[in-house]
């Protein structure tokens, strides 16, 4: 089993490094041959509003990224998964989910994008830092209400079904003092054999989620394990550390990016600092900027993950459960438990499942040779 997780990982993890750089890339070779200047073009000759324009502009540029992007989101997404035996999709399921992912980007980024632009007119020296004022207060937005909003246009909430279940993890939740909207399960088994699960949203949005995946292969001490995890990312106010680290990523980006974006402006010979052609600069530079800021995020995730295993270890008291978890998310979902160095530090948020299994071998260690 670990042999074929090692094979789907290693192409995983060579497709996911590839992503990283196609953005930029492709951005520069669009950049450098004057697409933009194009579709500009086209897109005022369309019409004559220059915001109406910016949205056709915008809708140009993401359609031909797409077009060249595609073949490589099909291999990795349905016939890779396929190959593995890890999808339940159809073509047809495939297809209607990507256009509703494309759709709901489209729609939520567009907003985005016409602000960048308005900044760009209003503040061309300080558009940077309005722009990351706005995009940190709406990732608060899309991070309260993307669970109740977005998540359902791909997956049905339920309660879940086992009312023993139920009240084993109703007992766990409110022995910390926790209040949600309630415990739900989520149909992913529709598209997918892997198993997951995550605490969704904020105040009274918050949802926990278990994956039908998981709820049907995983026994209750299992499932408790996993929710314990869950419930430490809530009672350590991981979400909210995960929004500030964001935004002040965010803000280190946009200020690089606005030194670079200037100088590229004028490498470009752009005569206006709000062209059309400058949101697509600013995007080549932010994603470039964004790279060596990716172990950091990743770093800064994995410790965050590895708090919520040591809460779930101190409130459940039950390792042998997480480790039977651990080692069962890993058969389920083809994970290699312990991918080389660079792999972690580029592509991990969480720590390893080896990683993982270790910490809950020394909890175990420390607990025998310090009884209470």
């Amino acid at each position: 089993m670990q042999d074929k997780a090692k094979q789907y990982s290693i192409i995983k993890h060579r497709i996911a490094i590839i992503n990283i750089f196609l953005m930029p890339l492709l951005l520069w070779i669009f950049l450098i041959l004057g697409i933009p200047a194009y579709f500009k073009d086209a897109a005022l000759f369309v019409s004559g509003n220059n915001y109406a324009g910016l949205v056709i502009f915008y809708a140009l540029m993401g359609a031909l990224y797409y077009a060249i992007s595609l073949p490589l989101e099909f291999y990795s997404g349905f016939m890779l998964e396929h190959k593995f035996s890890l999808s339940n999709q159809s073509l047809k399921d495939w297809v209607i989910r990507g256009a509703k992912k494309n759709i709901a980007a489209f729609i939520i980024s567009t907003p985005l994008v016409m602000s960048l632009y308005a900044f760009l007119k209003i503040s061309p020296l300080g558009w940077w830092l309005w722009t990351a004022i706005l995009w940190f207060f709406v990732s608060i937005i899309l991070a309260k209400f993307a669970p109740v909003i977005i998540v359902p246009l791909f997956y049905k909430y339920s309660p879940i079904k086992d009312a023993d279940l139920a009240q084993k993890l109703s007992r766990l939740v409110s022995g910390f003092g926790f209040k949600t909207s309630g415990v739900y399960e989520l149909n992913i088994s529709k598209d997918t054999k892997k198993a997951n699960a995550a605490l969704l949203g904020l105040g009274k949005q918050k949802r926990i989620v278990l994956c039908d995946t998981l709820l049907s292969n995983f026994s209750h001490p299992e499932i408790e394990a996993v929710m314990a995890h869950e419930l430490g990312h809530h009672k350590l106010n991981h979400m909210w550390k995960l929004i500030i680290s964001g935004g002040i990523f965010t803000f280190i980006t946009f200020f690089f990016a606005n030194i670079v974006f200037l100088k590229l402006h004028n490498f470009f010979g752009y005569k206006m600092i709000w062209g059309y052609e400058s949101i697509v600069l600013i995007y080549f530079t932010t994603t470039i900027l964004s790279i060596p800021l990716i172990p950091l995020v990743n770093a800064f995730s994995r410790r965050l993950e590895k708090e919520a295993d040591e809460f779930a270890l101190r409130a459940t008291g039950d390792v042998n459960a997480f480790i039977s978890t651990m080692k069962r998310l890993g058969e389920q979902n083809l994970a290699d438990v312990n991918p080389g160095r660079f792999y972690e530090i580029m592509l991990y948020d969480h720590p390893p499942i080896s990683r993982r299994i270790a910490l809950a071998e020394t909890f175990k260690t420390s607990s025998k040779n310090n009884p209470e």
